[in-house]
């Protein structure tokens, strides 16, 4: 039953004119029904006319439904009412019958546009309920994978400072470190690590790719205003605008704030002012991640100033990314500003 009422709404929509002829052909049916059926003889003239008015309301609609109640109670009158060619006739029983008829079968109209509104909604709803049903299914398997996704790195994040913090213990001269020396540089791993991430929290939960031109100009803000005030130093990204995933964008900026940290704790370690250059470009089917400094220099055959440990995780990092770590030529001139510089290629794929 819902599903015929249904189908009737490409009939609903039909122009009023062909409803109406629509109507007008039914009735006409109806009416050479009754006088195949009893010719001209009084006695039921609307025998015929009941299924014809609800068969009009139910596939057209309530005006066309009104039409054929109306239609039908002129032919009835005119033709199967006695006196015959009489529209009202005298006899009070007679307009009775014609008086229900009209009232009944615009009750039985009215009836069916309310039966075919309360279907109509009723189907609507139930749409509305199996789109909510699928949303909320789509809902809880996004939970999951996002939940899942959450562990995943943070178990990636949770080894990566792992790593970090073993590979600062592994160090040749720890016995000559302070404790605090060696917790302060554990601590600025730690804050490096949470920096590279909250930049990338915009990411966690999609699957877009990191813009890492907004990715290392947002890091480099970050780092110069925290160390302005203490070091005059300038920094200058020059970046393409290179998509990366997640997986891989973290080890870029561990990269870079490394790099950049060494050069802010050495390069200019006296408290001379200068620039610190970061670029990324794609040569190819590689991405190479260049920093550069113009403090002091440093002579790549001599021992590190520092632990060494820096250039340590950064190769680790560059091994993550299947690339590899190298100098580069530097931007500093003369013998007071000789420079520093450092290049990572890795290959430019998007997983």
């Amino acid at each position: 039953m819902v599903q015929l009422f249904l189908l009737t709404a490409t009939t609903r929509a039909l122009p009023i004119a062909v409803r109406y002829a629509g109507a007008t052909v039914l009735i006409l049916a109806a009416a050479l029904a009754r006088y195949a059926l009893f010719g001209t003889e009084p006695g039921r003239p609307y025998f015929t006319f009941y299924p014809a008015i609800v068969i009009t309301a139910a596939v057209f609609d309530r005006m066309s439904g009104f039409y054929a109640t109306a239609l039908s109670s002129v032919a009835a009158a005119l033709f199967f009412v006695e006196p015959s060619r009489d529209l009202w006739p005298e006899e009070a029983q007679e307009f009775g019958a014609l008086l229900y008829f009209v009232l009944s079968s615009l009750l039985v109209v009215s009836l069916l546009e309310a039966l075919h509104g309360a279907l109509k909604e009723v189907s609507e709803r139930r749409k509305q309920a199996e789109e909510s049903a699928v949303a909320l299914a789509r809902a809880a398997s996004d939970r999951d994978t996002l939940l899942q996704e959450m562990v995943h790195r943070s178990r990636n994040d949770s080894q990566r400072l792992l790593a970090m913090i073993q590979l600062q213990a592994a160090m040749p001269n720890i016995e000559s470190r302070s404790v605090s020396q060696a917790l302060t540089e554990v601590s600025e791993r730690v804050a490096a690590a949470a920096r590279v991430n909250r930049y990338l929290e915009s990411y966690w939960w999609s699957d877009a790719t990191v813009n890492m031109k907004e990715f290392i100009e947002g890091l480099m803000a970050d780092l110069q205003s925290s160390t302005e005030a203490v070091r005059p130093v300038a920094f200058q990204v020059d970046a393409e605008a290179q998509p990366l995933p997640i997986a891989r964008a973290i080890p870029a900026g561990l990269i870079v704030n490394e790099l950049v940290g060494n050069a802010l704790k050495y390069a200019f370690a006296d408290g001379r002012d200068g620039n610190i250059w970061v670029t990324l470009r794609r040569q190819g089917e590689e991405l190479v991640l260049t920093v550069e400094d113009d403090g002091v220099g440093f002579n790549p055959g001599t021992p590190p100033q520092g632990t060494g440990i820096g250039l340590r995780l950064v190769r680790a990092l560059a091994a993550q990314l299947e690339g590899a770590l190298a100098t580069s030529s530097t931007r500093g001139s003369g013998d007071s500003a000789k420079g520093a510089g450092w290049i990572v290629r890795f290959p430019a794929k998007a997983c």
